[in-house]
């Protein structure tokens, strides 16, 4: 299972808790299962949150998940 993170300021959003165990073999599936625990979830990520794996973002949700990936949730951080 992968291990999910969310970081500080998107844990309003995830009322279950700071941290997951999700069952899934991509980004997607990942998402999916995290809007069925806490519904909203899949659009209030994609509208602004990043996806770490293993240390690196990722834009495409079909990258692939390993039973030992992290998975960090982080906000998006607009500059000017």
């Amino acid at each position: 299972m992968a291990k999910v993170v969310v970081a500080a300021p998107l844990r309003a959003e995830f009322p279950g808790g700071a941290e997951f165990e999700i069952e899934a073999v991509t980004v997607f599936e990942l998402v999916r299962e995290l809007d069925r625990l806490s519904p909203g979830a899949a659009a209030y990520i994609e509208a602004g949150v990043l996806v770490a794996v293993d240390g690196a973002l990722v834009a495409d949700w079909s990258t692939s998940l390993t039973r030992s990936s992290e998975v960090l949730l982080v906000p998006h951080i607009a500059g000017g």
